[in-house]
């Protein structure tokens, strides 16, 4: 059996092979939200495609929104989740410890928001850089006291800074990764900066997590990318570059972390070989693969709309738990708006009073806003720090409803004891 075709060159290898296995439909940018004024007014849509590249095994979507459209201004900030924060300062420390990194050595960060990551370098008095396209958030890193550069990172921005600061001995990059439209000219960018003995650390959401979890929600306009250990090897051995390392990290629900280099720099860890194993017996270089899981996004979607409609007809009141760009596409998707979820509750200020792109559910300050009879977990990878929050809302009768990785509704005999000694 065979699939449609997508018209387009693969990002990564430049074959025309890139096989359709999952249509989201027509679907707004996730992360621009709509102020209230323009409530009334049609928002620009686009095709939300995810394709399987037979030559190189790349997962990628299509249609590219222009970059400058998506992130010059950005209402994502790291630093308002525990989880990222404590999830930066264990990286910081491991890597420092890793390749003994000191005071003379530079670490850029690629993608670096509002400075999170950066600032967990401090206690070891190295010297940072962190590059971010997005105005608002590099604002903020600045005024945290993080060097910034306020533009996207690429082949040029890599010289800039190799006339300023110089040759980095560690380079970064969490969470952007698959945002990256200029793919090709930024591995390249990366090359030129790192010394000799230099290691770019990558974090980017697994695909294998993505398969296992179906945790299609990550799939959005901004990422158009997914990766296996075996596309990453694809596209860095094009620049000359070699993965030494690679690992996963529990943060966003399950992420890859490899460690690049130049080749013979870094003895190359048995972790490698054995993750290429896997992925092989996983079938993740297989189209089978990803058919299978976009079968298991459509039941997914036919459980999760039965559920809210049911909680609908009983009378009860339905609130989604955070507004994260992964929550616009579960809701677009299966067709999710304020008939079945009332609003979205908030911690980030950047986004109270607005609305989520095309499913037009309001986003409204959490403190302020009464508890519902349950909650939609739409940033479902935070879920252990919620529960932890919100212990006494699901004693006291009050619903979880998790989507991903599978369909569940958690409420108080959820819950793990407490040690009620101390």
């Amino acid at each position: 059996m065979s699939s449609p075709m997508l018209d387009m060159e693969c990002r990564v290898c430049g074959e025309r092979q890139v096989e359709l296995f999952l249509d989201l439909g027509a679907q707004p940018h996730c992360n621009r939200l709509i102020p209230p004024a323009l409530a009334q007014v049609a928002e620009p849509k686009f095709p939300l495609r995810a394709g399987f590249c037979r030559a190189c095994t790349l997962v990628q979507i299509d249609h590219t929104i222009p970059k400058e459209s998506m992130f010059r201004d950005y209402p994502y900030v790291s630093g308002t989740t525990r989880t990222l924060v404590e999830h930066f300062r264990d990286s910081a420390a491991r890597l420092v410890r890793r390749y003994g990194l000191g005071p003379d050595d530079l670490v850029v960060d690629i993608g670096s928001n509002d400075g999170t990551w950066l600032k967990q370098y401090r206690p070891f008095g190295l010297r940072t850089l962190g590059v971010e396209p997005a105005g608002n958030v590099a604002a903020l890193a600045t005024e945290a006291g993080v060097e910034t550069l306020n533009r996207f990172f690429n082949a040029e921005t890599a010289d800039v800074i190799l006339a300023g600061p110089g040759r980095a001995r560690l380079v970064t990059a969490a969470g952007v990764f698959f945002h990256l439209e200029e793919l090709h000219s930024v591995v390249e960018g990366v090359a030129r900066l790192l010394t000799p003995d230099g290691t770019f650390c990558v974090q980017a959401i697994y695909l294998g997590g993505m398969v296992e979890n179906t945790a299609f929600d990550q799939i959005y306009h901004e990422h158009l990318c997914y990766y296996t250990l075996r596309s990453l090897e694809e596209l860095f051995g094009r620049h000359g570059l070699a993965v030494h390392d690679v690992g996963l990290v529990p943060v966003h629900g399950g992420s890859l972390e490899v460690h690049v280099g130049f080749p013979g720099a870094h003895p190359v860890s048995d972790a490698v070989l054995a993750m290429r194993a896997e992925e092989e017996r996983r079938g993740y270089g297989r189209i089978e693969t990803y058919r299978a899981f976009a079968e298991n996004v459509q039941a997914l979607g036919r459980d999760l709309r039965a559920l809210l409609e049911r909680l609908r007809a009983e009378g009860r009141r339905v609130h989604a738990y955070g507004a994260p760009a992964k929550g616009a596409t579960l809701l677009n998707a299966f067709g999710i708006g304020p008939d079945l979820v009332e609003c979205a509750v908030e911690r980030n200020p950047l986004k109270f009073d607005t609305l989520i792109p095309g499913a037009r559910i309001p986003i409204v300050d959490e403190a302020a806003t009464p508890r519902p009879d349950a909650y939609l977990m739409l940033a479902w990878n935070f879920l252990d720090e919620f529960l932890a929050r919100e212990r006494a809302y699901l004693e006291g009768g009050g619903q979880f409803i998790v989507p991903v990785p599978r369909l569940r509704v958690i409420g108080a005999a959820d819950l793990a004891p407490t040690d009620t000694a101390r």
